[in-house]
């Protein structure tokens, strides 16, 4: 479709009351400049990638400011009409670029048009172009282009007050807006026939993300963090022959485009890449309304809570009825004050704004979900952890008092403590209208966690754990009160105690951060776990952040992780497996998601002597996120992804189905730095997993949103917790005020809780498929308190579901029930599944079966079964155990790094008869890839002698002989000296 603007129907005398007077002098002359706009097809949410109203607007107003400029606007994408270029002095492309740029398959017929002279104007995704040809050609065209894996294309406030003397700048006033201003352009070799127009230092926030084909990598950051270069938005070219071009990489938010400066900036370049004289004030356009913006807007769902008055208060945008004279830009200090106050008052879909009725317009949430604003201020204010329970109640730990001394508060904010409150929606209009105060107190000052389950809350504060009580259901504490943990350091401290949450196995699981140290029972006793170790961080063997599994009254604590720096909060699957996150010393980018493989350690601290990461070492890593972690030492477990900088929170494993099918079964994890909740859309990879970034709820317009935990509701939605403030980490709280909670669904997916039936087998089966955890509590008790009713039920849903998830579910139920757990465990290492079989090994390790009911699984053809394997060995005494082990250690592939770690954890305390056996059945491991690998990895009194094997074989090279170095460090004894001798001869 093309839409063509004539010159305005009205006399010269009218015309005269506000063109200026170049305007008039071109028209008078006759001179005509065709400019040919080309808007790209639909992209992105509601008011961002608005290329046809763009166009259409920036076609209409610079018409009517200069009548001698004619212009064709071709919407949706590239023009069929062949004579379309036809006459034209400047060609405009406003659409999405990469890989699918419209101009793509059109580089010799714009290349042919550029030689002729013809002026090149590409706006905001526009500008990029993939590596290559096409890159080619824009470094000729327009002087420079977004490069994948070396441009960025972050959102952030950039403020520009001085242009350069040339004719793009005439009349332009200072700007200072947020949009997704791309940076680090690929410009020609010494910038020859470039003139910077926009340039600004950006701040090191819009480098927060993980290095990525657009969100970062070493060049920008050493350009931008290191050297502090200065970096250009927007640019003018000339080519040779006379041809002029220009790149402008604002205009995500459509919004912008009512910003007089803004506006008159890119209408300026059309002018001049057309070859047309820029006025000496530059192009004043007519006036723009909100109405003149909505107009023409692609057919895209607006957000229920969009705020227009906001966007027009912000902007300065006249009534809709205004019309008439051009308007002079503001000058730049009352667009400043206006910008500041906005960002105090409102949140909209430009700036971060802070008004809660428009908190969604700040947000963009992923395709094919939409995000409504449950609850928030004044109703709540900040939140840290919520949970839901079955009857679709929101819980939420909202705090007030977090670190009030330590910000020099002269009292708490909030004298009377602390509170756990319960939000409903008692009306089915998706917002909460009902709240309750289930408990407040200074004993539960800075909760970080509350998990329900049932008729008990499990609250995690200050130096303990405790567990309230409502046996008569009316969300009131009762006076009743257990206390499982006490003793906890981190005290008002972001590594301390966390959330517990219910795993599928009918037990509690927990992590506290590094500043946790020890657990203590209720009477203030050291807590020794199941493995018979005080849990306490003095590595013995324990140390930094840990995570805990135990039973739901407390009791049998087994620490299945540790040598975290700041993991917050956990989430298990329906077969066992466990998800975190874990946080970084701030500034590395070096956030991690970790797969808790049991037993292991994760190299926060060196593992032997508690040295930080930093301190030099043998071999050490390259990078910077590697070394962080201890990634080349052996007995560090790896990581699934390293998302870069961030301070992590909640996470859950979403396993319903309401959402889009590429979250089912995905961690989804929310990281306040960042602003963003996101999924780990995990793929396995050798025994491990792999992951990649897919965002949720992204706070792309509110940098105040820091989503501080997620959960999965009844009905299959996503429910946010926003702690929302201006700032993270340093232990500061700026606003104290404001919080809120946001539901995540699929548009026009009605919030409407589920009806359960707990008290029959089929009822409790049909409840076992929800995937909200307290919900799966309910179910599970009451289908162990059936016994023998409930086997049957169980029996047939495991035979005949094909989803393994739910099989996984009964399975575990199963086992619980009196004299069924070799059942329950033989059902599923048959299983054609192998998360299944997984499943069997946790069912018959923590029941205490023998070694020989698993067994078969030795040659099962999954890595990730015997890795599970593996592990069930550690500690085992069954006289098969190291033979198992040394037939596992066999399949080793020498590139499995999860696969070796859990040979490392299976053979802890019986290294010795683990590899002796390996070696019986093993030939000259030394000069294999997987054999030095395991010796790598080996904590046996054998180790040293073998280790220098390795490192004097002619067949290691020097550079990784480092590599079996470091792994002397963890061996000690007569053994390691005779070894280090022997290298002397």
């Amino acid at each position: 479709m093309i839409f063509r603007w004539a010159p305005l129907a009205c006399s010269i005398a009218l015309l005269a009351t506000f063109l200026p007077a170049a305007a008039l002098s071109q028209q008078a002359a006759g001179q005509k400049k065709k400019i040919v706009f080309v808007a790209g097809k639909p992209s992105h949410a509601y008011g961002a990638h608005e290329h046809n109203a763009g166009c259409r607007l920036l076609a209409a107003r610079l018409q009517e400011a200069l009548p001698s400029f004619a212009c064709d606007v071709h919407l949706n994408g590239w023009p069929a009409e062949n004579n379309a270029f036809d006459g034209a002095d400047c060609i405009v492309m406003y659409c999405d670029g990469g890989n699918g740029h419209m101009v793509n398959q059109h580089l010799d017929q714009v290349d042919a048009l550029a030689k002729k002279g013809v002026g090149i104007v590409c706006i905001h995704y526009g500008v990029e172009v993939p590596k290559g040809p096409s890159g080619e050609k824009f470094l000729d065209w327009i002087g420079g282009y977004f490069e994948p894996n070396w441009s960025v294309n972050p959102h952030w406030t950039a403020r520009f007050e001085k242009y350069p003397d040339h004719p793009i700048s005439r009349g332009v006033g200072p700007i200072e807006i947020n949009d997704e201003w791309y940076y680090h352009m690929r410009f020609r070799e010494g910038m020859k026939g470039v003139t910077p127009i926009l340039t600004a230092l950006p701040p090191k926030e819009s480098l927060s993300r993980p290095d990525g084909p657009h969100s970062g990598n070493p060049a920008v950051r050493a350009a931008v963090l290191e050297r502090k270069e200065p970096q250009h938005m927007a640019w003018a070219a000339e080519r040779d022959g006379g041809g002029r071009g220009f790149g402008f990489t604002g205009g995500h938010d459509h919004w912008n485009w009512g910003d007089p400066n803004f506006r008159k900036l890119v209408l300026n370049a059309i002018v001049w890449c057309a070859h047309g004289e820029v006025p000496a004030s530059g192009v004043e356009s007519p006036l723009v309304t909100m109405k003149d913006l909505e107009a023409n807007m692609d057919p895209k769902n607006k957000p229920a809570n969009f705020n227009r008055d906001a966007v027009r208060e912000k902007l300065k945008l006249p009534p809709d009825g205004a019309a008439g004279a051009a308007v002079p830009a503001r000058n730049g200090r009352e667009a400043q004050r206006a910008a500041e106050r906005a960002a105090e008052i409102a949140a909209a879909s430009i700036l971060p704004q802070r008004e809660a009725a428009a908190a969604v317009a700040g947000l963009d949430v992923a395709p094919g979900l939409e995000a409504t604003l449950f609850s928030s201020e004044p109703q709540i204010s900040n939140i840290t952890n919520i949970d839901i329970d079955h009857r679709g109640r929101i819980w939420a730990c909202e705090v007030m008092n977090y670190r009030w001394e330590k910000r020099k508060l002269p009292s708490p904010p909030r004298p009377e403590g602390d509170r756990i409150l319960v939000l409903e929606d008692t009306n089915g209009d998706g917002r909460s209208d009902k709240q309750t105060v289930f408990y407040q107190g200074r004993d539960i000052d800075s909760a970080h966690g509350v998990c329900v389950l049932g008729n008990r809350v499990i609250v995690s504060a200050l130096d303990r754990v405790q567990v309230f009580y409502d046996d008569n259901g009316d969300l009131k504490a009762d006076d009743k009160r257990d206390v499982f943990f006490t003793g906890i350091s981190g005290v008002q401290h972001d590594h301390g105690i966390h959330a517990f949450i219910f795993g599928p196995d009918g037990k509690l699981y927990f992590n506290f951060g590094n500043e946790g140290k020890q657990l203590k029972d209720k009477d203030g006793k050291p807590v020794v776990d199941l493995a018979g170790n005080e849990v306490n961080n003095k590595r013995q063997p324990y140390q930094e952040g840990m995570a805990f599994r135990c039973n739901l009254d407390g009791s049998q604590v087994e620490t299945l992780g540790w040598n975290f720096r700041n993991n917050w909060e956990l989430a298990v699957d329906s077969f066992g497996g466990i998800w975190q996150s874990d946080n970084d010393d701030d500034g590395n980018r070096a956030v991690r998601i970790n797969y808790v493989l049991e037993f292991g350690n994760y190299g926060f601290k060196d593992e032997l002597t508690g040295a930080a990461w930093k301190v030099a070492r043998e071999n050490l890593e390259k990078e910077i996120p590697e070394q962080h972690w201890h990634l080349n030492d052996p007995g560090v477990v790896p990581n699934v992804l390293i998302t870069g900088a961030g301070s992590p929170t909640g996470i859950c494993v979403y396993e319903g189905t309401l959402l889009p099918k590429m979250f089912h079964n995905q961690p989804i994890h929310c990281d306040a730095g960042p602003n963003v909740c996101r999924a780990y859309v995990a793929a396995k990879d050798g025994a491990g997993y792999k992951a990649e970034i897919v965002n949720v709820l992204h706070g792309a317009r509110d940098n105040w949103y820091r989503p501080s935990d997620v959960c999965v509701e009844t009905d299959g939605s996503l429910f946010i917790a926003d702690w929302y403030d201006p700032g993270v980490g340093g232990h500061n709280q700026q606003d104290a005020e404001r919080g809120r909670i946001f539901r995540v669904a699929p548009p026009g997916a009605k919030y409407s809780s589920p009806k359960f039936d707990f008290a029959t087998p089929a009822g409790c089966l049909k409840a076992l498929e929800n995937p909200n955890l307290e919900v799966r509590y309910r179910a599970f008790i009451s289908l162990v308190n059936m016994g023998d009713k409930a086997h049957h039920p169980l029996e047939d849903l495991i035979e005949k579901s094909d989803d393994p998830r739910l099989k996984a579910r009964a399975l575990w139920i199963l086992a619980k029930l009196p004299g069924e757990g070799g059942e329950a465990v033989e059902m599923a290492i048959a299983d054609k599944n192998p998360d299944v079989r997984i499943t069997g090994i946790r069912i018959a390790r923590q029941l205490g079966l023998e070694l020989k009911e698993i067994a078969s699984l030795a040659k099962d053809a999954a890595p990730e079964v015997r890795r599970e394997l593996a592990i069930a060995l550690r500690h085992s005494k069954s006289p098969q155990a190291a033979s198992l082990w040394a037939d596992l250690a066999l399949q080793y592939d020498a590139h499995d790094r999860w696969y070796l770690e859990a040979l490392g954890i299976a053979a802890d305390k019986q290294w010795d008869t683990f590899l002796d056996a390996y070696l019986a059945k093993a030939s000259e491991p030394w000069k294999t890839p997987a054999g030095r690998d395991i010796l790598w990895r080996s904590r046996a009194k054998k180790s040293p002698e073998l280790l220098v094997k390795v490192i004097k074989d002619p067949a290691t090279k020097e550079n990784e002989q480092l590599r079996y170095f470091r792994a002397l460090d963890f061996l000690a004894g007569p053994e390691k000296e005779a070894a280090l001798k022997s290298l002397l001869e």
